[in-house]
């Protein structure tokens, strides 16, 4: 059964058309958007390329930071270690819903094509109510 936490942050990030992710190279952060995918086994999943640098990033350094914007403006960050859990059942239903990434990478036997997620880390969740961030961990 999901927290009561973990369903507030998946539908913040399925409501948000895009969210970010820093990640750190050398003492540089470096932001770029992503497509949240979905959550499964209370893990939150993401899937990416094992040839960008962002993967490459999350290797030396799975420290990451997630920020995503509602269309309301309330607006989540996350803070945790991605997981390079590269997981054959994600990937084939990333594939089966999203015909953008399955024109990318075709298949799930595609070697380049990988997914990654953040399974526990600490949230901030905020609005412009002028009410205080809630914060907490997941």
């Amino acid at each position: 059964v999901m927290s009561k936490e973990l369903r507030e942050i998946t539908q913040i990030l399925s409501e948000a058309p895009m969210c970010f992710i820093a990640t750190v190279e050398g003492a540089q952060p470096r932001v770029r958007a992503f497509q949240y995918q979905f959550e499964q086994d209370g893990k939150l999943w993401f899937c990416t390329a094992r040839d960008k640098d962002v993967f490459k990033q999350m290797q030396a350094n799975p420290a990451v930071e997630i920020c995503a914007v509602k269309p309301d403006m309330t607006w989540l960050r996350l803070t945790g270690k991605m997981t390079l859990a590269d997981d054959r059942a994600v990937k084939e239903r990333v594939l089966d819903t999203q015909p953008l990434i399955k024109g990318i990478y075709g298949s799930a036997d595609n070697p380049v094509f990988t997914s990654i997620c953040l399974e526990h880390g600490e949230y901030v969740i905020a609005d412009f109510s002028g009410n205080p961030p809630r914060k907490g961990t997941f």
